[in-house]
């Protein structure tokens, strides 16, 4: 067979240029190469910043909400162990109140154990010659003036009745009532004169624990033969200066 001969009738190149976009087509795509267009590559630098900044603004706060999230919970934490420690106090608040309630009660019962032998001490002491009691009374106290009813609306007196029911369940005692008035009490006797009878009204006046000594009756008695007045005083317990008070310990200290 004779020899073929092939002719080629494209255009010089034509082959490599139709086969290029081609295999340009097939890589997909890619990112800008040099010499490609400006603003093909300022596009896509703007477009791989905003991702990076887009992912760091992300993490950033993420992390803060972590950061707020932990602080919340420890001043929650917080706020709890707050919470229970002003009702701790609230509690020892109420306990004190009532031992300090107690102990001006203790106190105003101790206050007067002493009072009728400090009184018992003084007369004695102010009896002068010729002089002799034959009775010792007390005289019972007036009974306290009630306290005027306080008007109220309805409102206020279940709110107060409330806030009392409170108090009680808390364990609170109730307000102290006023202390009594100082005790009074009668002498009875005789006296040899009269100025017996007046040096023994005068010596219980200068006593610090007795005031508002009275002369209630005085009546002049015949006995076998001797005169003599019979009387009848009337005096109160005074509280003297603490200055004036001596204590001593009950059990001897060697």
């Amino acid at each position: 067979m004779p020899p073929l001969i092939e002719i080629n009738l494209l255009p010089s190149g034509g082959g490599a240029a139709a086969r290029r976009p081609a295999a340009r087509a097939g890589r997909g795509v890619s990112l800008p190469v040099a010499g490609a267009d400006p603003r093909v590559a300022g596009l896509a630098a703007a477009a791989l910043l905003l991702a990076v900044l887009g992912a760091f603004t992300f993490w950033r706060q993420g992390t803060q909400r972590g950061e707020v999230q932990a602080k919340v919970d420890h001043e929650r934490q917080d706020s709890l162990r707050l919470s229970r420690t002003i009702a701790l106090m609230k509690t020892i608040d109420s306990r004190k109140d009532t031992i300090e309630q107690k102990m001006a009660v203790i106190r105003n019962v101790d206050g007067r154990r002493y009072v009728w032998p400090h009184l018992l001490d003084e007369i004695s002491r102010a009896v002068p010659p010729f002089t002799w009691l034959t009775r010792v009374a007390a005289i019972a106290a007036p009974p306290a003036p009630p306290a005027p009813p306080a008007a109220a609306a309805p409102g206020a007196a279940k709110a107060d009745s409330g806030k009392a029911a409170a108090d009680s369940a808390k364990g609170k005692l109730p307000p102290l009532p006023p202390p009594p008035p100082p005790p009074g009490f009668n002498l009875e006797g005789d006296a040899a004169t009269t100025q017996a009878l007046t040096r023994f009204m005068k010596n219980l006046e200068a006593s610090p624990f007795i005031r508002d000594v009275a002369l209630v009756t005085s009546e002049q008695t015949q006995t076998q033969g001797r005169t003599y007045l019979k009387f009848t005083l009337e005096a109160r317990w005074e509280q003297p200066d603490s200055t004036l008070i001596e204590t001593v310990p009950v059990v001897p200290v060697n």
